[in-house]
């Protein structure tokens, strides 16, 4: 049996298929097959790694290599779980689409993303930490100057000037500069695409399981469930992610790890609240009353009927959340060094050019101007891009 939901005049609900309800079978589609699959895969490398003495080289950055694993694992997920969808629902996504370029600047800003991702990916698995090379320390941007011999002992690019007060301009071999140590500030600004994305990607991938989880049971169940659970979001929320990770560094170090694992477990409760809000507006509908009346137990109910609803609405609010945990994890880099991975953070490279008086050394400027350019630019890509899809996905929040 095969019905649909007559959702057909409201463009914020996809047609519910019922062709389940008959046996009650759980199918799987060849997709969650796939993800299964490439997840068994990473598990098993993982275990060979751990238990062997041999080690895989999986990223270019840390040794250990936790980070990575992780990442991979949330690369795996988001390939599987948002990517594949968009080239199999052809249909869908050209409805999404239609609506979503009508936003002119969304548009420029999901383009900038997709170069953002790429960067980022390449960034972990490919290029590595940038190297460095003392004999061109303060090498100047491109078209910018800067005083040779003395700031600039070796000059890549064209020296001009008298002999007592010659001038170094930049070159094409450096051309956003390098900093005191050689580091090219166009690697360390493609290093930072690397750790935003971790950031985002894996800290995502930690919230979005938890908080769709909490909300939806507590939106279905109602009750001392809805109470309990509920309860618990409004003593998380009092104790913001951020001081957890202060508290916890002090025990356990200030990493890279402790940021995304800090605020992956204890900042979905916003989401969860949305999530469950979203998830009792649904539990009313007639076609979930239909289906119970049917015989369908709560698991497939929630299955087939609940979670491809409110799944728009996690992840609007998800990318909603990336743009303040990338801040947030620059904030933390600007004013802590990341011991065990020595993150190469956008935050960090603005705070590695500061003076003792805590303003920043204005004569090497492309050292911390490039990075803070790229951190608003990425910041304000995902908010735009995170509005855009919250219109895109629930045309209804916009009426």
């Amino acid at each position: 049996m095969s019905t649909d939901t007559g959702l057909g005049s409201d463009p914020a609900l996809e047609p519910i298929d019922w062709a389940e309800l008959d046996d009650g079978r759980l199918s799987l589609e060849w997709r969650t097959w796939g993800l299964l699959l490439a997840l068994f895969a990473i598990g098993a490398l993982f275990c060979y790694d751990y238990f062997t003495s041999y080690r895989l080289a999986v990223g270019a950055w840390y040794t250990p290599a936790r980070l990575d694993w992780l990442f991979l694992l949330s690369l795996v997920v988001f390939v599987f779980v948002v990517v594949v969808p968009l080239f199999t629902d052809y249909e869908r996504t050209r409805r999404y689409w239609q609506r979503f370029r009508k936003n002119r600047l969304a548009v420029v800003c999901a383009a900038y993303l997709v170069l953002f991702f790429i960067l980022g990916i390449l960034s972990l698995l490919v290029l590595g930490r940038p190297s460095t090379n003392i004999e061109y320390a303060n090498q100047p941007a491109l078209f910018a100057t800067i005083e040779s011999g003395t700031v600039a002992l070796n000059c890549a690019g064209h020296v001009t000037g008298p002999a007592v007060q010659q001038l170094c301009h930049g070159s094409l071999r450096f051309p956003f500069g390098t900093n005191d140590v050689g580091q090219s500030v166009l690697s360390l600004t493609i290093a930072g695409f690397g750790v935003s994305l971790l950031v985002a990607l894996v800290t995502s991938m930690i919230m979005v399981p938890i908080a769709t989880v909490v909300g939806v049971v507590a939106g279905y169940s109602g009750g001392w469930v809805d109470t309990v659970l509920m309860g618990y979001v409004d003593v998380q929320q009092t104790v913001p992610a951020f001081v957890a990770y202060i508290i916890l560094g002090f025990v356990f170090g200030q990493s890279l790890f402790l940021i995304i694992l800090a605020f992956g477990l204890l900042s979905w409760g916003g989401v969860a609240r949305l999530v469950r809000s979203e998830v009792i507006q649904r539990r009313g509908e007639l076609y979930v009353t239909a289906a119970e009346s049917a015989g369908a137990n709560r698991t497939t109910v929630i299955r087939k009927h609940i979670l491809p609803n409110v799944s728009s609405t996690v992840f609007t609010a998800t990318t909603r959340q990336i743009p303040l945990l990338i801040l947030t994890e620059a904030a933390i880099s600007f004013i802590v060094v990341l011991g065990d991975e020595n993150v190469p953070s956008w935050g960090q490279f603005i705070n590695s050019v500061t003076t003792e008086t805590g303003g920043v050394n204005v004569e090497l400027w492309w050292v911390w101007v490039f990075p803070l350019v790229f951190l608003v630019v990425t910041v304000f890509s995902f908010s735009v891009v995170g509005d855009a899809l919250r219109d895109t996905l629930d045309p209804r929040s916009s009426a």
